[in-house]
């Protein structure tokens, strides 16, 4: 790549301040309104076709981050008002017809304790997924405005939500081991097991982190070293999680983990408001030796963890079929029952163990307390690059949040672990999250090496993106189909 066009495309995406959080809210709202969408027509014909759940899934929102960003009640009504006209057609077609017939429903209390796949959770992950790998290639197009790409140091946009979403949904899926190893004690693997698979991990998204660098400085493609670093990047942050937290594990015995998640942030940004050096040490220090060049990548690792640990406490209470002993802060398949007549249930045990959307309403009207009262008073903005305490509050909260709307989904069409029912594109992308990110990192330096992104008009960065787009949900979608999960 030549010189100037480098330097170009990195002035691109630097020096950016971001937007208002309510704008990447009603952006990012795309994602759950596409879901309740699919819902209202998955009993037509439409629900089982491909081309719908493209259109729904993808296209949606990447109209939403580009073409429609400065209208999307525009889109929303464009989506919205076709659904709703086809569930009421086929709503009066069955209604005419006098099918309906009663189901047999399983009530969760009657059954023991089980880890099953819900539909909002897949959704959700998904969803996110297809925000987040459209940004990645979008943000070297003219078409992505510049309020969404990632800020220099303080502020808010969507690509900064999007990074930290990802590591908080990598937590929640982590929980489920953690369950079950409550749930087979027998199974437990030792500390040394575990720090075994923990290294194994940590190797894996290393060298994908290595070979990432390795190509990035030796085919002069364009950085932006404020992000993580001189010689940092995201991958090398997803792999230092897996052994750090098996560290963390012996502890998490005795403190539960959103504990040493606050108290984490708290420590750090205390470190950061009261010791000045640290901060000009963070933003103006020249990168003379491995930390202070890659010292983004470094010490936003905190946050990082952070986020993790809210992910892993979140699936504490949402993953399993019923609600278990102080499960909204711990992992439990203990059922909230009187061993004796005589024995009573603390009012502690009854308020901690909660359903998915009791603990998620719980811990969202927590973070918007938090964020409407206490984020005020912080000395400093949010910021993702040092992924600070203000950046955790607000990524943390906005994932609780979603995932209420998405479980809301569910119960509103009447979705349960019993019944599965999930577009077959969000299904696919959720069985191989971690490949279609790394495919899409592929797919985003191969077209910048191909054409000059910066140069591309509206029309041919939409176009572009669409046939990205295509791309992944085909490769996605075949390795559903012929059953090929890899793990990475």
């Amino acid at each position: 790549m030549p010189a100037d066009l480098r330097e170009r495309k990195e002035q691109f995406v630097s020096g950016l301040q971001g937007g208002t959080i309510e704008e990447v809210n009603v952006v990012t709202a795309v994602a759950p309104l596409v879901y309740f969408c699919w819902n209202l027509i998955s009993p037509s014909t439409y629900g089982s076709s491909l081309v719908v759940d493209f259109a729904l899934n993808w296209v949606c929102p990447l109209l939403a981050i580009t073409t429609y960003s400065s209208n999307v009640g525009i889109l929303y009504t464009l989506t919205l008002v076709p659904c709703i006209s086809i569930w009421f057609n086929n709503r009066m077609q069955t209604d005419s017809q006098k099918t309906a017939s009663k189901r047999k429903v399983r009530s969760p209390e009657s059954q023991e304790f089980q880890l099953k796949k819900k539909p909002f959770i897949t959704a959700y992950r998904s969803s996110m997924l297809v925000l987040t790998v459209l940004a990645i290639l979008a943000v070297d197009f003219p078409v992505f405005p510049r309020r969404f790409a990632k800020v220099e140091t303080w502020g808010t946009s969507l690509m900064d939500l999007g990074v930290g979403s990802f590591v908080f949904s990598n937590g929640l899926v982590s929980a489920r081991t953690l369950l079950k190893e409550c749930l087979h004690p027998e199974k437990k693997l030792s500390l040394t097991k575990k720090s075994l698979l923990a290294v194994r991990s940590m190797m894996t998204l290393l060298i994908i982190g290595l070979i990432r660098l390795y190509f990035v400085k030796n085919l002069e493609y364009q950085e932006h070293v404020t992000e993580y670093g001189v010689h940092w990047n995201f991958f090398i942050t997803l792999s230092l999680l897996p052994p750090v937290l098996v560290f963390l594990e012996p502890i998490t015995h005795y403190i539960p983990r959103f504990v040493i998640a606050t108290m984490l942030s708290i420590i750090y940004e205390i470190t950061l408001a009261r010791h000045e050096k640290v901060l000009n040490f963070l933003i103006l220090a020249p990168r003379a030796d491995f930390f202070s060049a890659n010292r983004e990548g470094i010490v936003s690792f905190i946050g990082y963890c952070s986020i993790f640990l809210w992910g892993q406490t979140t699936g504490f209470y949402i993953l399993g079929n019923k609600p278990t002993k102080n499960n909204l802060y711990k992992p439990s398949v203990d059922p909230l029952l009187k061993a004796k007549a005589s024995q009573k249930i603390s009012s502690w045990d009854k308020w901690t163990t909660v359903s998915p959307l009791t603990g998620l309403f719980f811990w969202t009207g927590m973070f918007s307390f938090l964020f409407l009262f206490v984020l005020p008073v912080l000395p400093f903005d949010v910021s993702r690059r040092f992924a600070n305490l203000p950046y955790v509050i607000w990524v943390v909260g906005v994932n609780q949040g979603g995932l209420a709307v998405y479980c809301l989904i569910d119960i509103i069409f009447g979705l349960t672990e019993y019944e599965y029912r999930i577009p077959t594109i969000l299904e696919a992308l959720n069985g191989n999250g971690l490949l279609m990110f790394l495919l899409s990192n592929v797919s985003t330096g191969l077209i910048n090496m191909l054409m000059v992104t910066v140069d591309a008009s509206n029309t041919i960065g939409v176009v572009t993106l669409l046939f990205y787009s295509c791309f992944l949900t085909t490769v996605a979608v075949i390795l559903y189909q012929k059953k090929i999960f890899i793990k990475i």
